[in-house]
Formats: structure tokens, sequence, C-alpha cells
């Protein structure tokens, strides 16, 4: 009976510590399993769970976020940093607010290069942007092909045009990652520009027939003046995806007649380095030719992101642009 009483006995106390005990076998695998998810997760994603603009493994002055930062807005390429576009302006850095840039891919026929200077840098941002451009060798090939665009040509003038332009860009901020960080989503710029022709010789009086150089002539022949007034938003679609869109004021005086223009593109990054842009530029006034032209441009961004600025984002969080 003894015997009996001593069996019961180890039953009644080994049952709960074998269940007590498989509890905690059971409650350690599962901790495993989703420790092993978790890692499973994170490889195949190549974003930081804190930052989703910065990949994993990347320190964050190694990542570029100006993609935003167009060349038509008050801000600059990041300092040391820079860009190399085949049609749109390649713009190359000369310090924490100033850069030059111009278009490669239209030297050839419009050699032009411009300065930018960053004056103002709190809620919004003013910057001027001053810009040498000759219409002189594009004129020179339309004389050579018969083009339609020049009309009573027998000599054609060489010009040097100056472009000055004042530039207003107010971004918009939003929260991400609950509230860690704020980053621009949409940029809101204005600008105003005045461009003027000098002639370099002695010419004929000429008279253009094109959608594009018909309202700026006055420049272009180097015997006039325009101005310009647009506006530009510049959207984040996405984290890799941009779009930028714009409407322009040509006004001349009453010699050539007034136009208005619209231009749009998106911006695709494939990787901090490289994107490839794509969209039109469309103008409505007199003279001949198509009203639009595509664009399709790929460019390569150089130089390190730059850290946190002493202006617009100097507030604690903000984690952008200088």
């Amino acid at each position: 009976m003894f015997r009996s009483v001593f069996v019961i006995l180890i039953l009644v106390v080994s049952v709960p510590c074998s269940a007590q005990f498989l509890g905690k076998l059971n409650k350690g695998t599962s901790k495993r399993e989703i420790r092993k998810r978790q890692e499973e997760a994170d490889k195949k994603s190549s974003y930081n769970k804190f930052n989703k603009l910065q990949p994993m493994g990347k320190k964050a002055t190694l990542v570029r976020n100006d993609f935003l930062w167009s060349y038509s807005t008050a801000n600059v390429v990041p300092d040391k940093g820079g860009d190399i576009s085949l049609l749109f302006p390649s713009r190359i850095s000369l310090g924490r607010s100033d850069e030059i840039g111009g278009s490669i891919g239209t030297m050839l026929f419009v050699p032009n290069l411009y300065y930018k200077k960053r004056w103002y840098n709190n809620k919004f941002m003013v910057a001027s942007k001053h810009q040498l451009y000759s219409y002189t060798p594009l004129l020179y090939l339309f004389d050579r092909t018969n083009s339609n665009a020049i009309q009573n040509a027998n000599s054609i003038p060489n010009t040097i045009a100056l472009k000055n332009e004042l530039i207003f860009s107010m971004p918009f901020l939003k929260e991400i990652n609950c509230g860690a960080t704020k980053e621009p989503y949409l940029i809101i710029s204005a600008a105003i520009a005045i461009d003027f022709g000098i002639r370099v010789n002695q010419a004929d009086s000429i008279s253009l027939d094109n959608k594009f150089l018909t309202p700026r002539s006055g420049a272009v022949v180097g015997n006039n003046i325009f101005g310009t007034v647009r506006l530009q938003a510049d959207y984040m679609i996405y984290n890799n995806l941009f779009l930028s869109a714009g409407i322009r004021g040509i006004i001349s005086d009453n010699t050539y007649p007034n136009a208005i223009e619209h231009n749009a593109h998106v911006k695709y990054s494939f990787s901090p380095k490289v994107s490839v842009s794509a969209g039109y530029w469309l103008t409505l006034n007199t003279g001949g030719g198509t009203p639009i032209l595509p664009i399709i441009d790929i460019s390569y961004h150089f130089g390190l992101r730059e850290g946190r600025s002493k202006g617009l984002f100097s507030k604690k969080g903000y984690n952008t642009l200088k």
C-alpha cells in the first residue's frame, strides 16, 4: 500500500512539472519561429525600418534625397555634389548656397551657362539665377538648311543674351515613421525673369517664325527684351518617383507676340546615382513648327547627401538638405 501511495504522489508532482516544462519549451520554440520570420522579412527588404528613405546598411550622410529639388527651384545641389544630364541642365556645387550649370545636350547649338545663388533659407527659399546664352549657332544652322524658321535673312546677327531670374520656393513637409523625421513631399516655386540680347555685329533685321523662338525674338536677334513669369510644382509621388509640372508666360513688346508654355515630366530614380526622366514641352502662340516637343533624359548624380540645415530644416527631427 505504501508503494501505491508513493507512485500516486510521484504522478501528481511530475505531471504539472512536465506540463510547465513543455509550455516553456513551446514558448521558446514560438519565439525562435517569430525571430526567424523577422530575419527572413528583413533580408527581403532593402530599406531601413526606421527611415524608408534610407537603404539598410547605409549611413544617412551617404544617401541622396534631393531629387525633388529640381534645377528650377530656389534650392541648389548638395555641397560637393551635382548631377550630369544629357538634356536638362547639368549642375555642379560651388558651395552650400551656390551652383553653376548648363545644358550639355543643347550646348552645340545654343551655348549656355548659368550661376545660381541661394540668398534666403528659412520657411521658404529665395534664389537668383543669372544665365548667359546665345542662339547664333542655331540660327546659322537654320539658315544653312533653308529652314522656314528664319525669314528675310540676308545676314545672321551674332548675339549674346543674358537672363536674370528671381526664384521663390515653398516646401511642404510630411512626417514619416511616427514623426521621427520630416521630409518635403511638395515644393511650389514662383519666378520672374527678364531676358535681353546684345548684338556683337551689324546685321540686317530678321524675323523668326517658330513656336519656341518667335516670342523670344527680342533676345534671340539681339534687339529687344522679353519678360517671363512662371509657376511650378515638384511633387514626390513615391520614394523614387517624382513629378514636375509648370506653366510659363512670356511677355514681349508690341513687335513680338506673347506666349503661354507648359512643361511636365516624371523622374524615376533607379538608384541614388542614376535617374531617368520623360515628359513634354508645350507652347501656345503664333509661329510655325510643332507646338509640343517630347523630353527624354538620363542623369547621373554624384556627391554625398548633406546633413541637417541651419535654416529651413534646422528644427530637431528634420533630416534633409542644407
